[in-house]
C-alpha cells in the first residue's frame, strides 16, 4: 500500500520569486501547491495550480476598480463555465461543501494561494508557522462571520498580510444538482488604518445582507463548535454546558429545529408569564375590593360628620342670640354703679386737703429746727477737733521727755561699759605681743635648719667637683638669704621622678591589660573548646522539627516561674542570680535561664533535654551511640517521681516527653541512704564488662561505655533500653563466617551476659560497623530463633566529640596560658618595686609640701597678729576721747526736758477752756433736738393718716376705671356677636331661621348641647372639619376609579387566559412532531456514538443521555457519559474525570457520529490529534476514510431502526478539513486527500525546481 500511494510533483505555473526571509514566516513567498486524489485504490496525488484562472485572478486584482461595476454575471456559474471540474465526481457532495479556495496576501501567505478542495478527508499537514490556521481564519471571513468564532484578534486589519495594503479571499462552494457552484468573493482594501471590505457573489457586487442570506440556504453554521472547531475553540467544547450542547446538536442537525426550540421555550416562557400575571390580578383585584370598602366607610363618617356641623350651626347661633342678651343687661348694671363710685369720690376729696395743708407746716418748722441745729453741731465739732490736736501735741511732748531720759540712762551705762572695755583690750593686747615673739623665733628655727641642709648637700656635691667651688659659693650665699628657691628646685626634681615613676608604671598596666585580655580569650576558647554540652544542644536544636524545639526553648523561657512556683531551689540563690544579672537584656536572660538549668541537674531535681549530659568517650562509635538514644535526646529526666503537678506540667502544658525515675538511684550514687525512712535494701543496676574472651571473640564495647554522663541517666536509661547489654563488634569479626558460627558467638554472649546479670537473657542486640544485628531466642522452644539485620549512616549530627585537631588547639592554648601566667607574675614583681619607690619619693615630696604650708599658715598668723594689734592701739584711743563727749551730751539732754516741760503747762491751759465752751454748747444742742423730735413725731402720725386717705382715694379711682373697662369689653363683645349672628345667619337656610326660634333651650342649656356635639364630633378626629368637603368628592372619585381598575383588571385576565389557550395549541401543535423527531435523533446518536467507540477500542462504550426537565420540552440538556474500562462506570465528559487524549478522542467520535444527520457542507478540525496516542490516532483515521464511503458505511454502521419521522442521507459524502502539523507513521491514507503547505521556516528557495514536471492529464 505505500508504494501504491506515491505522490507525484508538478510544475507550478505562476511561481512567486520573492526571497523568504529567516525570521518572518508572514514574510516568506508561498509555494502552492495542492495535493489531488485521482483514484480509490491507486491514487497518484498531483500538486496543481491552473494556469488561467491564475492569470485571471491576476489581472482582477490590477483591474479590480475598473471592471467592478461593469461585470454582471448570473448568481451561479455552471460546471461546463469553468475548466478543471467533473461534474460526477463533486455529485455526492452536499450542498455547501467547499470546492476551490483563493488567498491573497492573507496572514502569512503572498499569493494568490489556491487550495482545491476533494469530498471525504482533506487532510491539511503542515509545520507549526506554516499557515493550517490561515486557512481557517479565511473560511471564517470568507463566509461573512467575525473573529468572536476564532478567540483571536477582534480586528480585521491585523489578519492581513504586513505591510500589504489590498487582500481578498475568494472561495467556491457546492450547490444542488441543477445549480452546481457558486463563488464568493471579499476583496479588503486598508485605507487610513481601517479595512474597507467589498463583498462578490460570482463576479458581481453584492451587499452584506445577500452574503447572509447565503449562510442560511447553505447551512453554514461555522458559529457552531461541532461543525467549525478551530485549534482556539478545541477547549471550548469540553467547557460546554449540557444545555449548550444540546442546542449546539441541534444546530448541525438542522437549524429549523433550533428555531423551533427556541419558539416553544418562548411559548412556555410567555404561558408561565402569563399565568403569574393571572395571580398577581387575581390579588391586586382583592386589594382593590378592601380599598373600596375602607373608602365606603369613610364616605358614610363623612356625611355623619355633615348632619352634626349644621346641628352645631344652629345651636352656636342660639347660643350668641342669647349672649347678646345677657351682656346687654350687664351694661346698664354696670353704669349704675359708675355713678355711685364717682360721688363717693367726691365727699372723700375734703378731707384730703385738711391734712395737706397740716403737712405743710410741720414741714416748714422742722426745716428751721434742722438749720439751728446743725450750726450748733459744726461749732462742737470745731472744738472737738482742737481738742484732738492739743492730745497729739500732749503726746509728742510725752515723748520727747521719755527719749530724752532714755538718752540719758543710755549715756552713763556707756560710761560704765567704756572703762570694762579699756581692761579687755589691754589684756588682748599683751597676749597678742606674746603669740608675735613666739612666731618670730619659729621663723629663726626653721631658718637655721634649713641653712644646715644647704650646706651639707652642697658641702658633699663640692667634695666631687673642685673646679666649681667658687661658682657655688656665690650660690650659697643667694640661696642662703632666699627661702623659696631651694624648696621648689627640690619639688621639681621629686615631681619629674614621680612622672617617669608613673609612665613606667602606665607601661606596665598596658603590657598587664594585653596578658590578661589574651589570657581571658585562650580561656574562653578552651571552654568552647571542651564544652561538649552547649554545643551538643545547639545541634540538636537544629536538627530537631520545629515544634519540638519551640516546646523546649518555651520551658528554658518560663524555668523561673516553675521553679518558684514549685519551690525547687532556694529563694536566696534566686536573689542572688537576679542581682548578677541584668534581666532587661535578652541575653542576661538566657543565662540567668542557662544557671538555673544547671543548678537543677546540679541538685538531682531535673535533667534536660538529656542530649546535654551524655558526653562520647568513644568518638570512632559516635555515630552507633547516637543511633542507639537519639529518641532520648529530647526527653527530660524527673527524678522527685512524688512530684505529680510538676510532672503534669510539663507533660501537659509544655508537652515534653519526661522520664521519671526513684530518688533512690540519686541515695544510692551519693551514699545518702536514710535507714529510719526506708528500711528495703535497693540494688543498683549492673552493667556487664568486656571479658577476655568476649575480646578475642571481637567484642570491643558495651554500649555505656561508649558516655559519660551522670549515674542517674544511665541508671534510668537501663529501665528503657538495653544499654548494659548492648554491645560493639570489630568489623573484621563477621566476615566470611557461616550462620553456624555466627550462631555460636550469638549463644556465647547470652551464656555471658546472663552470667555476669544473673538473669536469662534470651535476646541480642549488637553493632558491626554500619550494621545492626537482632538475635533472638524463642519463649516456645530454644533451639528456634529470628536472627535479622539492618544498616545504619555512619555519620553523627549531633554528638560531639574532640578531634586531633582540637586536641593539638587546647595542647597549644594551654601553653600559651602558662606563658601569660608567667608574665603576669613577672609584672607584679615589678610593681611591688615600683610602688615602695613611688612611696618614698610620696613622702619626700609630701613633706616639702606640708613644710612650705605650714610656713605660709604661719606667716599668715604673724600678719593677723601684728594687724590686731594696730586695731586695738586705735580702740583704746576712740574710747579715752569718747568719755569726755558724753558728759557733754548729758547737760545738753537736761535743758531740753526742761523746754519740752514749759510748753506742755501752755497746751493744757488751752485745754481747759475749750472744755467749757463745750458743755454751754452740749446744753443748747440737747434743747432743740428735744423740740425736732416732737415735730417729727406729729409730722408721722399726720402722714399716716393722709396715706389711709390717698389710698381709698386712689381705690375709688381704679374701682371706677374697672368699671369703665368692663363697660368698654362688654359694648365691644355685644359689636363682635352681633358682627358674628349676621355671617352665622347668612351660613342658614331660611328654613334654618325659622327652626331658631321655635328651639326653647336657656344659655346653659344650648352650651351643654353643644358640648354634646363636640364630644360626637370628637369621634372624627381623623376627619379634617376644613377640608371635609374636598375630601368627600375625593372619596367619591378614587371609590369609582378602584372599581375601574377592577373591571380593567378582571378584563386582562379573561385575555390572558385566551393567550395562554393559544400558546397551549401552538404549543401541542409543534412539540409532538419535533419532540419525535429529537428522540430518533438521540437513538440515532447513541446507536453511532457506541458503535465509534466501540471500534476504536472493544473496551470503550458511551451513550448519549436527553435530560428534559418536564413533558413540554421546557429545558433540554443533553449529557455525553464515557466509559474506558468495561467494569468502570460511566461518567461525564469533563476536565475532571477524563485525560486530554480520552477528550479529544470523545469530542471527535461525537462529531462524527452526527455527520450522517446534519446539512452543513464541510467541517474543520483543526488539530485535534494533539490530545490522542499513535494506536487512537490510526483508528480515528480508519473510522474517517470508513465514513467516507456510504458502501462501508452501511456495511458496518448500518442502523436497523425504523425512522419514521427523520431522514438519514446515506449516500452523500462528507468533507472534512483536518489540520494537523504531524502525520502519523505506518498509516495507510485510503480514501484521504493529503495537503502539504511548503511554507513557514526550514523551506529553501527552489526547493522543488527541479521536480517540477508539465501536468498532462
Amino acid at each position: 500500500m505505500r508504494n501504491s500511494n506515491k505522490r507525484k510533483l508538478t510544475t507550478v505555473e505562476n511561481e512567486s520569486r520573492k526571497k523568504r526571509s529567516t525570521c518572518d514566516g508572514g514574510d516568506m513567498n508561498v509555494k502552492d501547491l495542492t495535493l489531488k486524489e485521482e483514484n480509490k485504490n491507486t491514487k497518484n496525488v498531483t500538486i496543481k495550480v491552473d494556469k488561467e484562472t491564475k492569470e485571471k485572478k491576476g489581472k482582477n486584482m490590477n483591474h479590480q476598480n475598473k471592471n467592478i461595476h461593469d461585470k454582471k454575471q448570473d448568481d451561479v456559474i455552471f460546471m461546463d463555465d469553468v475548466d478543471g471540474y467533473d461534474k460526477e465526481y463533486f455529485k455526492n457532495l452536499k450542498k455547501g461543501a467547499i470546492i476551490e479556495m483563493t488567498l491573497y496576501n492573507w496572514m502569512v501567505f503572498s499569493g494568490p494561494v489556491t487550495l482545491k478542495a476533494n469530498k471525504g478527508i482533506n487532510l491539511i499537514a503542515a509545520a507549526n508557522a506554516s499557515g493550517k490556521s490561515s486557512i481557517a481564519c479565511a473560511l471564517v471571513f470568507g463566509l461573512g462571520y467575525n473573529s468572536n468564532i476564532l478567540s483571536r484578534n477582534k480586528e480585521l486589519i491585523n489578519f492581513i498580510k504586513k505591510g500589504e495594503k489590498k487582500s481578498y479571499i475568494e472561495i467556491t462552494l457546492k450547490c444542488d444538482d441543477e445549480k452546481n457552484f457558486i463563488c464568493i468573493k471579499r476583496i479588503m482594501n486598508i485605507i487610513n488604518n481601517k479595512v474597507e471590505s467589498f463583498w462578490f457573489v460570482n463576479n458581481k457586487k453584492e451587499n452584506y445582507e445577500k452574503i447572509e442570506r447565503i449562510q442560511k440556504d447553505f447551512n453554514l453554521n461555522l458559529d457552531n463548535l461541532i461543525t467549525f472547531m478551530p485549534q482556539e475553540n478545541v477547549s471550548k467544547f469540553s467547557r460546554l454546558n449540557p444545555e449548550e450542547l444540546f442546542e449546539c446538536t441541534l444546530l448541525a442537525i438542522d437549524k429549523k429545529l433550533l428555531d423551533d426550540y427556541n419558539y416553544l421555550k418562548k411559548k412556555i416562557e410567555e404561558k408561565k408569564s402569563g399565568e403569574i400575571k393571572i395571580q398577581t390580578y387575581e390579588h391586586e383585584i382583592l386589594q382593590e375590593e378592601k380599598i373600596i370598602s375602607d373608602l365606603e366607610t369613610k364616605k358614610k363618617k363623612y356625611e355623619n360628620l355633615r348632619m352634626l356641623l349644621s346641628t352645631m350651626k344652629l345651636y352656636r347661633v342660639k347660643k350668641s342670640l342669647l349672649l347678646i342678651e345677657h351682656k346687654k343687661k350687664q351694661v346698664i348694671n354696670i353704669k349704675e354703679h359708675i355713678e355711685s363710685l364717682i360721688k363717693e369720690k367726691d365727699t372723700h376729696f375734703n378731707t384730703l386737703k385738711y391734712y395737706l395743708s397740716e403737712l405743710e407746716k410741720c414741714h416748714k418748722v422742722i426745716n428751721n429746727l434742722t438749720l439751728e441745729y446743725s450750726s450748733k453741731k459744726i461749732i462742737i465739732k470745731e472744738s472737738l477737733n482742737k481738742y484732738m490736736k492739743l492730745n497729739l501735741t500732749l503726746e509728742d511732748m510725752e515723748k520727747q521727755i521719755i527719749k530724752e531720759e532714755k538718752i540719758m540712762d543710755d549715756t552713763v551705762q556707756n560710761i560704765y561699759e567704756n572703762k570694762e572695755c579699756i581692761k579687755e583690750l589691754e589684756n588682748k593686747k599683751k597676749k597678742i605681743k606674746e603669740e608675735i615673739y613666739k612666731l618670730e623665733e619659729f621663723f629663726n628655727k626653721k631658718k637655721e635648719e634649713r641653712n644646715k641642709k644647704i650646706l651639707t648637700t652642697e658641702d658633699n656635691k663640692m667634695n666631687d667637683n673642685n673646679c666649681e667651688i667658687s661658682k657655688k659659693k656665690k650660690n650659697l650665699s643667694a640661696l642662703l638669704n632666699d627661702d623659696n628657691p631651694y624648696d621648689d628646685i627640690k619639688e621639681k626634681e621629686l615631681q619629674n621622678e614621680l612622672k617617669k615613676i608613673s609612665d613606667e608604671n602606665k607601661k606596665l598596666l598596658m603590657k598587664k591589660y594585653n596578658i590578661q585580655s589574651e589570657y581571658k580569650s585562650i580561656l574562653d576558647k578552651l571552654k568552647k573548646r571542651k564544652n561538649y554540652e552547649n554545643i551538643q544542644e545547639e545541634k540538636f536544636l537544629n536538627s530537631i522539627e520545629f515544634t519540638l524545639r519551640e516546646r523546649i526553648l518555651n520551658y528554658k523561657k518560663n524555668i523561673k516561674n516553675i521553679v518558684e512556683t514549685y519551690n525547687l531551689l532556694n529563694k536566696e540563690y534566686i536573689e542572688n542570680l537576679k542581682r548578677k544579672y541584668d534581666q532587661t537584656k535578652i541575653h542576661n536572660i538566657n543565662e540567668f535561664n542557662d544557671e538555673i538549668v544547671d543548678e537543677l541537674s546540679k541538685q538531682n531535681i531535673i535533667y534536660g533535654p538529656l542530649c546535654k549530659y551524655i558526653k562520647c568517650i568513644k568518638p570512632q562509635y559516635d555515630y552507633i551511640l547516637e543511633y542507639f538514644l537519639k529518641k532520648y535526646f529530647n526527653s527530660f529526666l524527673l527524678i522527685q517521681k512524688d512530684n505529680k503537678e510538676l510532672l503534669e506540667v510539663l507533660y501537659k502544658k509544655y508537652k515534653l516527653s519526661v522520664i521519671t525515675t526513684n530518688d533512690k538511684y540519686v541515695d544510692h550514687n551519693n551514699n545518702k541512704i536514710n535507714s529510719n525512712n526506708d528500711n528495703t535494701n535497693f540494688v543498683s543496676p549492673k552493667f556487664c564488662r568486656v571479658t577476655n574472651e568476649m575480646k578475642e571473640r571481637g567484642v570491643e564495647y558495651f554500649l555505656y561505655e561508649l558516655f559519660d554522663s551522670p549515674d542517674v541517666i544511665k541508671n534510668s536509661l537501663i529501665n528503657i533500653i538495653p544499654i548494659h547489654i548492648s554491645f560493639i563488634v570489630k568489623g573484621d569479626t563477621l566476615k566470611n563466617k557461616s550462620t553456624k558460627e555466627i550462631n555460636e558467638f550469638n549463644n556465647f554472649m547470652i551464656k555471658e551476659i546472663s552470667k555476669q546479670l544473673n538473669e536469662d537473657v534470651r535476646s541480642l542486640f549488637y553493632f558491626c560497623e554500619d550494621n545492626i544485628h537482632r538475635y533472638r531466642i524463642s519463649t516456645y522452644d530454644k533451639n528456634i530463633f529470628i536472627e535479622n539485620f539492618s544498616h545504619i549512616e555512619k555519620r553523627c549530627k549531633i554528638l560531639y566529640c574532640i578531634n586531633k585537631d582540637v586536641k593539638k588547639d587546647i595542647v597549644n592554648l594551654m601553653e600559651r596560658k602558662e606563658k601569660c601566667e608567667k608574665e603576669v607574675e613577672d609584672l607584679e614583681i615589678k610593681f611591688s618595686e615600683f610602688e615602695k619607690k613611688k612611696k618614698e619619693k610620696n613622702d619626700e615630696y609630701n613633706k616639702i609640701i606640708l613644710e612650705r604650708n605650714e610656713m605660709n599658715i604661719k606667716k599668715k598668723k604673724y600678719t593677723l597678729l601684728k594687724n590686731e594689734l594696730i586695731n586695738i592701739d586705735e580702740n583704746l584711743n576712740k574710747y579715752m576721747k569718747g568719755e569726755n563727749i558724753i558728759e557733754e551730751k548729758k547737760n545738753m539732754i537736761l535743758k531740753n526736758i526742761n523746754l519740752i516741760n514749759n510748753k506742755k503747762i501752755d497746751i493744757c491751759e488751752e485745754y481747759f477752756h475749750i472744755l467749757k465752751e463745750h458743755c454751754i454748747y452740749d446744753k443748747e444742742l440737747f434743747v432743740m433736738y428735744h423740740k425736732l423730735n416732737q415735730w417729727k413725731k406729729y409730722l408721722s402720725i399726720i402722714k399716716n393718716e393722709n396715706i389711709e386717705n390717698e389710698e381709698k382715694h386712689e381705690n375709688l379711682k381704679n374701682s371706677i376705671e374697672l368699671e369703665k373697662n368692663k363697660l368698654n369689653s362688654y359694648i365691644y363683645d355685644i359689636n363682635e356677636l352681633e358682627g358674628l349672628l349676621k355671617i352665622q345667619k347668612n351660613e342658614l337656610n331660611q328654613e334654618e331661621i325659622n327652626t331658631l326660634d321655635s328651639i326653647p333651650f336657656n344659655l346653659e342649656q344650648v352650651e351643654n348641647k353643644l358640648k354634646e356635639c363636640i364630644i360626637q364630633e370628637k369621634i372624627y378626629n381623623n376627619l379634617d372639619n376644613n377640608k371635609s368637603e374636598e375630601k368627600y368628592n375625593i372619596l367619591l372619585l378614587s371609590i369609582q376609579r378602584h372599581k375601574q381598575n377592577v373591571q380593567n383588571k378582571k378584563n386582562e385576565i379573561s385575555n390572558l387566559k385566551l393567550n395562554i389557550l393559544e400558546n397551549d395549541k401552538q404549543i401541542q401543535f409543534i412539540l409532538p412532531q419535533w419532540s419525535n423527531q429529537i428522540n430518533e435523533y438521540i437513538i440515532f446518536l447513541n446507536y453511532n456514538f457506541e458503535k465509534f467507540m466501540n471500534f476504536i477500542n472493544p473496551e470503550f462504550y458511551g451513550k448519549i443521555d436527553l435530560i428534559k426537565k418536564n413533558d413540554i420540552y421546557e429545558k433540554c440538556e443533553l449529557y455525553i457519559k464515557v466509559k474506558f474500562k468495561k467494569n468502570a462506570p460511566f461518567l461525564l465528559l469533563s476536565i475532571s474525570h477524563q485525560s486530554g487524549g480520552e477528550r479529544s478522542l470523545t469530542t471527535m467520535l461525537y462529531i462524527l457520529s452526527i455527520q450522517k444527520l446534519t446539512k452543513n457542507g464541510f467541517y474543520v478540525l483543526d488539530e485535534l490529534n494533539q490530545g490522542l496516542d499513535h494506536v487512537n490516532e490510526q483508528k480515528i483515521f480508519q473510522l474517517l476514510s470508513c465514513l467516507s464511503n456510504p458502501n462501508m458505511y452501511k456495511q458496518y454502521f448500518l442502523h436497523n431502526y425504523n425512522y419514521k419521522y427523520i431522514h438519514i442521507d446515506y449516500y452523500s459524502i462528507p468533507q472534512y478539513f483536518i489540520l494537523t502539523p504531524q502525520i502519523i507513521r505506518n498509516i495507510v491514507f485510503k480514501d484521504i486527500t493529503v495537503h502539504y503547505l511548503f511554507n513557514g521556516f526550514g523551506v529553501i528557495d527552489k526547493q522543488f525546481e527541479n521536480f517540477y514536471t508539465n501536468n498532462t492529464t
